[in-house]
């Protein structure tokens, strides 16, 4: 992942729950930590950055993978969090740093108002963390954090300089959505309590299947001669279910393009109906029994979305072609044992008012990348771990 922008480094009330970092207190923040094209990188700032990332991890996904998070390799990548968060963290501080060098090819510089507005940011956050966090995450030096905010700005300024030329033209024909609703009913998943759950544990496979088969044709026929103004929405309430919607567009029914989370089976069936139809038949799947209506052979809102996505799309492959060309001609080194120094021994966690801001804008940034399912997966939580 990559660092957070100016817009979410407001972390107010950070607190320590543990004693503050082992390797890094007896570190020398001023030792260079890395170089590139011989500019040195502090150990200061990069321990920063990658402390900043370090809590939230710690405030956020500490209570699903448990306190050897940092130890243990969730995503099986061969790596432990430390190391994946330490190596994102100074290969965005490399980005960052060679953005600035670029600067004068966009014509972007810092004006004294802004730094001022850094200077101001950075002694804020001084003052509103407490002692224990401020050195563990930047040795008590207010200077660590203004670099770090000033880095940030850059890399702002200079995306939007890079993508400012990128084409925005996309024709309803190239990014046009239709939206559908259904509900689906797993074959697998038990009852809610936890004698339904013993009672289904003993069922067969096929059992669970036809069941799961009864309960949603039960909801489509409701549905479908429901009078209500949503009938599929009454339906699934009666029947314990919930409905959903989906947008697709016409590369979307292709296997190689599909950009939903629906399987294509199900995305056929719905590409037949016409607006405010319901599919007469169940759609199987693997997993799932779906309930499907066609709601909008043109949804305009869905559609400025996908617009936006693609145009969005287009910025990222612009900034990251340029961003890679500055890296592949860098002379870029890390000094390993300084380095080592960096852990993650000290467990952070936020006040409630600054989890709930760092929430909101994460879900601002990811709104458009998340679906139904991911958005629970990655459901935000206020849990503190101790040490």
């Amino acid at each position: 992942m990559r660092l957070k922008r100016w817009s979410a480094l407001a972390l107010a009330g950070v607190i320590t729950a543990g004693t503050v970092l082992t390797g890094c207190g007896a570190a020398d923040p001023e030792e260079t930590v890395a170089t590139v094209n011989s500019i040195p990188i502090s150990l200061g700032v990069a321990n920063f950055a990658a402390q900043f990332t370090a809590v939230d991890y710690d405030t956020y996904y500490m209570s699903y993978f448990g306190q050897d998070m940092w130890s243990s390799d969730p995503g099986n990548t061969g790596k432990t969090m430390t190391e994946t968060v330490k190596d994102t963290t100074l290969d965005t501080l490399e980005e960052y740093y060679l953005l600035e060098q670029h600067m004068a090819d966009y014509d972007v510089s810092i004006t004294d108002d802004e730094m001022k507005a850094i200077d101001e940011a950075a002694a804020q956050f001084v003052s509103d963390n407490t002692e224990e966090a401020l050195q563990a995450l930047c040795f008590g030096n207010q200077d660590y954090v203004k670099e770090f905010l000033r880095l940030n700005l850059i890399q702002k300024k200079m995306r939007d300089a890079i993508v400012a030329d990128v084409d925005t033209d996309v024709p309803d024909e190239d990014c046009a959505q239709k939206t559908f609703s259904y509900v689906r009913v797993s074959k697998t998943v038990p009852g809610s309590s936890d004698e339904d759950s013993e009672d289904e544990e003993e069922k067969t496979d096929e059992e669970k299947a036809a069941e799961a088969k009864e309960k949603a044709q039960k909801i489509l026929d409701e549905a479908m001669i429901g009078s209500e103004e949503d009938p599929l929405q009454a339906a699934a309430d009666k029947n314990d279910a919930n409905k959903s919607t989906c947008a697709y567009g016409a590369a979307d029914l292709s296997e190689d393009n599909n950009s939903t989370y629906m399987e294509l089976n199900v995305l056929e069936a719905v590409e037949k109906l016409g607006e405010g139809e319901f599919s007469k038949q169940l759609v199987e799947t693997d997993k799932y029994y779906y309930v499907l209506r066609m709601d909008s052979l043109f949804d305009q809102d869905a559609t400025d979305r996908k617009r936006a996505s693609i145009i969005s799309d287009r910025e990222d492959d612009l900034y990251d072609e340029i961003v890679d060309s500055y890296k592949e001609s860098a002379d870029w080194t890390v000094d390993d044992k300084v380095w080592k120094t960096v852990n993650f021994d000290t467990i952070y966690s936020k006040s409630q008012a600054a989890a709930e801001d760092s929430a909101a804008d994460d879900t601002q940034t990811d709104a458009d990348a998340q679906t139904d399912e991911s958005a629970a997966e990655n459901a935000d939580t206020n849990a503190e771990a101790e040490k």
